[in-house]
């Protein structure tokens, strides 16, 4: 596992850059965000992509680290991941007047897609085939993605609360 090193250090300096997007854009646009919950949850959703990397990122420079068990913890990210996903998605559907941006957001989401292949990735890296872990690079890529169009949409696409 340690020449899956690099790509952990590069996906969690990307996944931590664009925390501070996140924040940057929340703490922008903070008054539409705090007063419309479904947008609240879809940030929340964003963040929570972006710590599933940071935590897949960890996973992969602990030196030493067998592929099985990196195959396990793996799929415990991607099983907490996708549970957050679903608390996420479900608090924003329950919204009064869900905003065209929520709806959005919940429309263009690869945060399945993402979480899906990293479930894959660890099940097959669990199971002993190594050509698993493979699938881990479009699942990272997918969530750094969708998390960028998430942070951005935040930023430029709210109207300012007067």
């Amino acid at each position: 596992m340690a020449e899956w090193a690099n790509f952990g250090i590069v996906a969690g300096a990307a996944a931590a850059t664009l925390v501070g997007l996140l924040f940057v854009a929340v703490t922008l646009r903070v008054n539409t965000v705090v007063t419309t919950s479904d947008l609240r949850y879809r940030a929340a959703q964003t963040l929570a992509l972006f710590i599933t990397v940071l935590l897949i990122s960890l996973l992969l420079v602990v030196p030493g680290q067998p592929l099985r068990l990196v195959g396990v913890e793996l799929v415990i990210v991607a099983v907490a991941a996708g549970a957050a996903m679903a608390v996420f998605d479900r608090l924003a559907s329950r919204a009064t007047e869900p905003s065209v941006l929520a709806r959005t957001l919940g429309v263009i989401s690869l945060n399945a897609t993402a979480v899906l292949l990293i479930a894959l990735s660890g099940a097959i890296a669990a199971a002993g085939q190594r050509w698993g872990i493979y699938l881990l690079v479009p699942g990272v890529v997918a969530a750094l993605v969708c998390g960028v169009v998430n942070a951005w949409l935040l930023l430029v696409r709210l109207p300012a609360i007067k």
